[in-house]
């Protein structure tokens, strides 16, 4: 029987993140009168326990920056201030806000409330220079994660026929059908915490997604998932492995050095398609751009998906570019060898928000890799200097179901948010969504196309 895809969310709640973006200052006028609690629909104001005559101190991590206690209280008894734990938290790309948004989404599993609305960034960065059009939002019929109309967020990997010729000798490809856009990763950091693997990987399990495994972390305890794992190894290590577990696995990634022999790789590739027929082959790639070698690789049918890996914040490890520019270039550089459409592009790095998630896809992947994002659902705060025994979030002592929970509750609210943009676009189905820049705005080119006038002008009066 048909069943819509679902994803179960419940509550789960850790003491480590209770970090409220800023906190509420009661002074001596407060008279208790409890219209404070009156106005607050979030439970930050109650009164005190052991005496209800008076009030409780807020609990700021309840707080969304609605400002009714404030505006209402009739004394002006409530102040708000920053709170400085808060402005502690990430670095300039792993902002203090994308990290407890992150917070909020892997505790309840739904879109985040703001109360005191987005104030900006409507420019800046990478992501930031993207602007989605939602030309169809006035469209009620199309409700997203209401679900009066299905919108299918599935995506394929592996490679896919460009024709048939010959429907009698039809050999069909490998590939899979993942139901969210999204891939998750076990070594973000580059940790290599059990506990934080065995989370990560259980959540894939459960969504029904795969997860990359570095091969050295590779344990018995993780067999009963080995169909969720997207097996990753060094291309030097490759031939020689033993043929356990890579005869069982579905997916398997061969992680390219900055500088490699393209005979080794196919040799890599012999060997993997000897020992597994059936598994999808993945390239890792940290330069966008597709040398001849590798382009050979995807046209003789040895690999399916092309993997472009960026650092956490998203830029490239061959020179200063952003993991979006990295796609489009790779994305084009498959359109020109008339290939695209077999060939599955998955980005990794940078991954921040759920809003990143369809601009990627925009710009020309199948679907995105999740790394750093899966740990601050954990209660990460990107520190300066990961030390796991010395992590003021406790991550390694965190009960792995917990984690899993967590993981499975910020996806859940990034695919309820990939519904909404989809639905305000009028698009049924995320797949028609790849590679569509008509749906999107970028800074540079608006900037381009607005300006470029001016400074020819200028040059030619130079």
């Amino acid at each position: 029987m048909y069943k819509r895809y679902h994803i179960d969310t419940s509550l789960v709640e850790l003491s480590t993140t209770k970090i409220g973006k800023f906190e509420i200052m009661r002074n001596d006028a407060c008279l208790n009168c409890g219209r404070c609690m009156t106005h607050c629909i979030y439970d930050v104001h109650e009164r005190d326990s052991a005496d209800p005559r008076i009030m409780a101190d807020p609990v700021n991590h309840l707080c969304k920056n609605c400002f009714a206690c404030i505006q209402n209280c009739p004394y002006h008894a409530l102040e708000m201030v920053m709170n400085k734990e808060f402005e502690k938290l990430g670095n300039t790309y792993w902002t203090p806000q994308v990290i407890h948004t992150i917070w909020n989404e892997a505790e309840e599993g739904k879109i985040p409330v703001l109360g005191s609305g987005y104030r900006g960034r409507f420019r800046g960065s990478g992501f930031d220079d993207i602007w989605t059009d939602m030309s169809e939002i006035v469209r009620p019929t199309r409700d997203g994660i209401h679900g009066r109309e299905y919108i299918a967020t599935a995506v394929d990997l592996g490679r896919k026929l460009a024709w048939i010729s010959d429907f009698r000798r039809l050999d069909l490809p490998n590939s899979y059908e993942i139901q969210i856009p999204m891939l998750l990763d076990t070594s973000p950091l580059g940790l290599n915490s059990k506990s934080i693997i065995l989370s990560i990987i259980r959540a894939a399990h459960k969504l029904g997604t795969f997860a990359f495994l570095d091969i050295e972390n590779y344990g018995n305890e993780l067999k009963p998932y080995l169909k969720s794992i997207a097996l990753r190894c060094p291309l030097d290590k490759i031939t020689n492995l033993d043929q356990s577990p890579w005869k069982e696995v579905n997916f398997i990634e061969i992680d390219l050095p900055r500088q490699f022999s393209i005979s080794e790789l196919e040799l890599a590739l012999k060997k993997l398609k000897s020992e597994n027929q059936t598994a999808l082959i993945s390239l890792g790639l940290t330069d966008p751009s597709l040398s001849n070698g590798i382009l050979k690789q995807f046209k003789e049918e040895r690999a399916d998906i092309l993997n472009i890996h960026a650092d956490n914040d998203g830029q490239s490890y061959e020179g200063n570019i952003f993991i979006c520019d990295s796609i489009r270039k790779a994305q084009l550089d498959l359109v020109k060898e008339r290939m695209r459409c077999e060939i599955t592009i998955l980005a990794k790095g940078g991954i921040a928000a759920a809003e990143h998630v369809p601009k990627i896809i925009i710009c020309g992947a199948d679907a995105a890799v999740l790394d750093l994002s899966l740990l601050v659902a954990a209660g990460c705060r990107v520190c300066k200097g990961c030390i796991l025994n010395d992590c003021p979030a406790e991550i390694e002592k965190l009960d792995p179901e917990i984690a899993e929970q967590r993981i499975i509750n910020m996806i859940c609210a990034w695919r309820d948010q990939l519904l909404e943009i989809l639905s305000a676009m009028g698009i049924r189905d995320v797949r028609r969504l790849r590679g569509e820049k008509g749906r999107a705005m970028f800074y540079e080119e608006i900037e381009k196309e607005s300006f470029e006038f001016i400074f020819k002008e200028n040059e030619t009066a130079k």
